[in-house]
């Protein structure tokens, strides 16, 4: 569903991607571990359209999109989820959701992706003339992964949704997570919570410095010694 070749991008002079490469197959769930300032933030705005590459090709359902603007990526299905949530907080829940629904398409289908989102997220429902800013950290992951929802996404691109999230939080967002994955929708999670992750994975890759330095199957990743003692916290 998603070929990443050679993939060079980043702000101005400096360069944060460096020759990425990576692929996402239709139904599956992979994850993109790294710590901070590794460059999982760039490589999904990248994706989405909102840095623009300096070279290599970003291949959707085999149709190049690097050099589409962020507005046309969306109406291609590839839809991101990003870090902060970025919702309208002066508006309501309702409001943050039919907003969600940006393409022609997804506007037939308004009534229909709401009662989806209520369902997984009964929050929602209950509090849906509520204003957005007035809800928690957690509440608001929700809703920013209801939104994207809304645009009925092929891809789901999701940027470190568990910030700022108490474990019990963190657990019920994944558990949600792989809830919309059973469904059908192809997920791309980045995440630094490297066990939550791989737990629910298909694959996984390891961005450092703006390059892929490792990848594997979830066990391969989860087995491997250099891994467990930079990003699980296991040392022999």
């Amino acid at each position: 569903m998603l070929k990443v070749s050679n993939l060079n991008a980043g702000y101005g002079n400096l360069q944060v991607l460096r020759n990425v490469s990576f692929e996402v197959e239709a139904g599956e769930l992979v994850s993109i571990l790294g710590t901070n300032g590794a460059g999982k933030t760039t490589l999904l705005r990248t994706l989405s359209g909102l840095i623009s590459a300096t070279s290599g090709e970003i291949l959707f359902q085999g149709t190049p999109i690097q050099k589409l603007r962020p507005e046309e990526i969306v109406k291609t299905g590839l839809i991101q989820v990003p870090e902060g949530r970025m919702l309208f907080t002066d508006m309501t829940v309702r409001e943050n959701l039919e907003l969600g629904a940006y393409t022609k398409e997804a506007r037939k289908n308004l009534k229909k992706s709401i009662e989806y989102c209520f369902e997984l997220f009964p929050i929602l429902k209950e509090r849906q003339k509520q204003m957005a800013g007035s809800f928690s950290g957690g509440q608001q992951q929700m809703l920013a992964i209801g939104r994207a929802l809304m645009s009925e996404p092929k891809l789901l691109l999701l940027d470190e949704p568990s910030t700022g999230l108490s474990p019990l939080l963190t657990k019920q967002v994944f558990d949600i997570i792989k809830e919309i994955k059973a469904k059908g929708v192809t997920v791309l999670l980045v995440e630094q919570n490297a066990h939550q992750a791989l737990s629910m994975s298909n694959r996984g890759y390891v961005i450092e410095n703006g390059e892929i330095v490792m990848q594997g199957s979830t066990d391969d990743l989860i087995n491997d010694e250099r891994l467990k003692a930079t990003y699980l916290g296991i040392a022999n």
